[in-house]
């Protein structure tokens, strides 16, 4: 742990500390923490009060998460996954892709409070304020590679849907292929690499990002509504708890989809589909396809049903299967029903 991070830490209850306590408590000079607090405001845009006299204190208490702690809670489940965590990050895919490509690794699980470059689908870069929200990456292995690996991102989406109205957040839906919505506002991403060959071991890193307290201040720069969970409900759980109960669902998926596959998950993800039967525009790089949404098929391909093909020979009603691209999703009405005739 850095001397900055044991710094932070001594100021996360939201008090004045005196930076001669700090110096004395951490073995350096009072001149270094005032370098480190600097550093603290600049780089993880923390809002640190210095009063003469008082001391230093952070603006409002602050829960940093703990790589002990989230063991602990998820020891009787999962007691071999390793859990790291970082004040700060380049981003947590990376850090784990990095990992696969030059060593032998296990399943691990990377937590960081802020991530300098974060991405989204499409290289899209992911807002990350410090210590507000959740962005951690998942690496699992799998031997051999599933057949319906390309599902793989909807079973860890039901997974995440599944807990999230566990917990409370009764509006959570799915929206294809990797995020969760609550009230059509963004509330989670989810964000799948690979590697390995399909004969041998195949590494998968998942990253998730979700939020959970979060300003409009801090958000300006996300381009689509979001919502977080602290606008929901008080789930009652600390961000570490959180965190554990996340890697709970997220591995007992992992696990039963190795066993069964996309199959054990379809039904599910259909469930909580917030485009389920609605008439939506699907945007394809310069193609778009209208019509209506009709779930997933057997390996995870987005089923939309096009109106009017008869006119170019097809049948009427046809279901269109999409896979994974440049492609966006947007309701234009109200859902349209199937007939029950």
């Amino acid at each position: 742990m850095t001397l900055q991070h044991i710094l932070l830490e001594n100021l996360t209850d939201g008090r004045f500390h005196s930076g001669e306590q700090l110096a004395e408590s951490l073995g350096v000079t009072r001149a270094a923490i005032w370098k480190h607090i600097k550093t603290l405001q600049s780089d993880y845009g923390l809002d640190i009060h210095a009063v003469t006299g008082k001391g230093y204190r952070l603006s409002q208490s602050l829960e940093l998460l703990n790589s002990d702690t989230i063991s602990g809670l998820i020891a009787n489940e999962f007691p071999t996954l390793t859990i790291e965590t970082f004040l700060s990050i380049n981003s947590t895919n990376q850090y784990l892709m990095k990992q696969v490509a030059t060593e032998s690794s296990g399943c691990k699980a990377v937590f960081a409070e802020q991530q300098t470059s974060g991405r989204g689908r499409h290289g899209r870069q992911w807002i990350s304020p410090f210590g507000g929200n959740l962005y951690f990456s998942i690496l699992y292995q799998f031997s051999p590679i599933p057949n319906d690996i390309t599902g793989l991102s909807l079973a860890v989406g039901v997974a995440i849907v599944e807990l999230l109205r566990k917990i409370g957040v009764d509006s959570a839906q799915l929206k294809w292929p990797n995020d969760i919505l609550v009230n059509g506002r963004k509330l989670c991403g989810i964000l799948l690499e690979m590697h390995g060959e399909s004969h041998g071991p195949y590494a998968v890193v998942m990253g998730i990002g979700l939020n959970v307290s979060m300003s409009d201040s801090e958000a300006e720069k996300i381009d689509q509504p979001w919502i977080a969970l602290n606008q929901i409900c008080d789930t009652g759980l600390s961000r570490n708890e959180l965190a554990a109960q996340l890697l709970i669902h997220i591995m007992a998926a992992l696990n039963e989809f190795e066993e069964k596959g996309l199959d054990a998950f379809r039904d599910r993800w259909m469930q909580w589909d917030s485009y389920m039967d609605s008439e939506v525009l699907l945007r394809l790089g310069d193609r778009e396809i209208k019509g209506i949404a009709r779930g997933i098929d057997q390996q995870g391909a987005l089923l939309i049903e096009e109106p009017g093909l008869q006119q170019e020979g097809k049948k009427q009603g046809q279901l269109q299967r999409f896979y994974s691209g440049e492609i966006k999703l947007r309701p234009l009405k109200k859902p349209v029903k199937r007939s029950t005739k």
